[in-house]
Parts: structure tokens; C-alpha cells; sequence
């Protein structure tokens, strides 16, 4: 009988066990893992890119945002049904407490607030830097479908992004054209290669790299005239991070240089202004991916 009872408490508890398990989706990111309880009401938003997300996939919890450089795309999101924390970088965590969300999303724009946040709900980090950005951008899609049940829509979105991929990785492999990423910030130009926040270019939809010795990291690489020069890419994509943060810029102008006008981008008219807001602002969202993919192959075909 004594057997019969702990097995049946056995059981008992298994069942509890998954009836718990199942009311929380879990996913692991750069500061650990983490259990959000399934469809949060209210949701603290950091990142645009998940915004972007969110937004594509029909998500109907109440939100805070920082409004301050909000993606024109995203422009909805100033009503005032929406809750405003600040920016990206100077949010307000007072107001994020007294909105009392049940789910916090942030990148690495916010990381270093990673404990303070964690202390009023559960803390999901998007991986910035991520050596795979398409992988990332992929796996938080599923993610956000899984917790908001709404995984057959999100699996549709992965699925499209994958489609359009394929296609321009195809395209960039048959062209053979060598291709030189630039972020350009008040008069400063930055070069970024594979594996870094814009290999994308080159990791994903397959474009050859005119220098693969570029340095991966957060900033880039530090270059000028002459690097390019030397470089000489058949295309040159260019993010102007001022452009995206709407602050007065040279964009274009700044490689209107005689030593860059010698390289075969400048010759064919392939030096590519990029949309800042997707490229810089709210990369790996669903819209920004696919945006991000679209300009890739549209200057291919150019």
C-alpha cells in the first residue's frame, strides 16, 4: 500500500512538473538561461529589433519602449498607449519598475543593467554580437513565437527570411564581386567583416570579402582613404550611424574622395548607402532581415 501511494505521488508530482514546465518557454543567452511565463501581458522592450519583431508577429501585450530614435518604421509605437522609458542607452528604470512588466527584453546596448532589470522581471538578452547575426536573429523569432503562441507565425517568418537568404547568397556566390562594409559616424569610417555586426553580408547571403584580414569587433575597424583605396571593392555598403541617431551627417559626402573614386565600386556606381535605422537600429528584426537582405540583392542586380 506504502509502495502504491509513492507511486501514485510519483506520478503526481510528473504531472505538475510538465503542467509548470508548459505554462514557460526557456532559452539560453549570454548572461545565463531563462523562464518566461507564457503570453506576458506586459512587456518592457529595449531592443528594437525585437520591437520590430513583435510587432510583425501580431503581439498584443501592453508595451514600453524608449521612443527616443525609434525607427521611422516603427513609428506607431509613439502613441501614447505605448509606454515611454527614454533611449536605448538613458532609459528610465524607475518607470520600467512602476510599469511592473512580467518579461524584459534587452541587447547589448543595455547589458550592464542586465542585474537591476532582472530584480523587477525576467531578462531576456538579444545577442548583438553574435558571430552568426542570421542564427540569432532566427532564434529569437522562434523564441518570441513560442512565448507569445504565435509559433506558426513566427516559424512563417523564419521560413520567408530563409527563402530570401537562399536566393541572394546564390546570387552574391554567382557574381563573384568583393564587398567592403563601412559605418561611417561623424567623419570617422569603420570597416566590419565577417563574423562581426554586419558579417551578415558575408557570413549569410554570401558576399566575398575584399579585405579578410578586417578585425572583428564591436566598433569595427578603425580605416581610411587609403585602406579603401588599397582594398578596392567592387561594392562598398555603407551604415551611417548618424543618419540612424538623426544627428546632422556628411553620409554619402564622406567618400566623396578622390582616392576612393579610383576603386571599382565608385567606377560602377555600387558604393551602397544602406537604411540606417535596419542596419543600425533594429537589426535581426523580422521587417529589418528582411529589408537587410532585400538591399543586399537589390545592389547585386545593380
Amino acid at each position: 500500500m506504502k509502495n502504491k501511494i509513492l507511486a501514485l505521488s510519483s506520478i503526481a508530482a510528473f504531472f505538475a512538473a510538465s503542467a509548470f514546465a508548459a505554462d514557460f518557454a526557456s532559452a539560453a543567452h549570454p548572461k545565463g538561461e531563462v523562464k518566461i511565463p507564457l503570453n506576458p501581458a506586459r512587456v518592457a522592450v529595449l531592443d528594437y529589433g525585437s520591437l520590430d519583431t513583435l510587432d510583425a508577429l501580431g503581439v498584443r501585450a501592453k508595451l514600453a519602449l524608449p521612443k527616443k530614435n525609434l525607427p521611422s518604421y516603427l513609428a506607431k509605437f509613439k502613441g501614447g498607449e505605448y509606454v515611454d522609458i527614454g533611449g536605448v542607452k538613458e532609459f528610465n528604470l524607475e518607470t520600467i519598475n512602476a510599469f511592473k512588466p512580467d518579461f524584459i527584453i534587452i541587447s547589448g546596448r543595455q547589458q550592464d543593467y542586465y542585474e537591476e532589470l532582472s530584480a523587477i522581471a525576467p531578462v531576456y538578452l538579444v545577442n548583438s554580437v553574435a558571430k552568426d547575426q542570421l542564427a540569432e536573429g532566427e532564434k529569437n523569432i522562434k523564441f518570441f513565437g513560442k512565448v507569445f503562441g504565435l509559433e506558426k507565425e513566427a516559424g512563417k517568418a523564419v521560413a520567408e527570411i530563409g527563402a530570401a537568404v537562399s536566393k541572394t547568397r546564390e546570387k552574391a556566390q554567382k557574381c563573384g564581386m568583393k564587398a567592403l562594409v563601412l559605418l561611417t559616424n561623424d567623419g570617422k569610417i569603420s570597416a566590419y567583416g565577417s563574423g562581426s555586426r554586419f558579417g551578415i553580408i558575408h557570413d549569410a547571403l554570401g558576399m566575398r570579402q575584399a579585405d579578410s584580414r578586417i578585425k572583428a569587433g564591436i566598433h569595427g575597424q578603425l580605416v581610411n582613404y587609403e585602406y579603401i583605396a588599397v582594398a578596392n571593392p567592387d561594392i562598398i555598403f555603407v551604415v551611417d550611424r548618424s543618419a540612424a541617431i538623426g544627428v546632422r551627417t556628411k553620409g554619402a559626402r564622406l567618400l566623396d574622395n578622390a582616392l576612393v573614386a579610383k576603386t571599382s565600386a565608385a567606377k560602377n556606381g555600387r558604393i551602397i548607402m544602406l537604411d540606417p535605422e535596419c542596419w543600425y537600429l533594429s537589426g535581426g528584426g523580422i521587417e529589418s532581415l528582411k529589408k537587410m537582405v532585400s538591399e543586399v540583392g537589390a545592389a547585386i542586380s545593380r
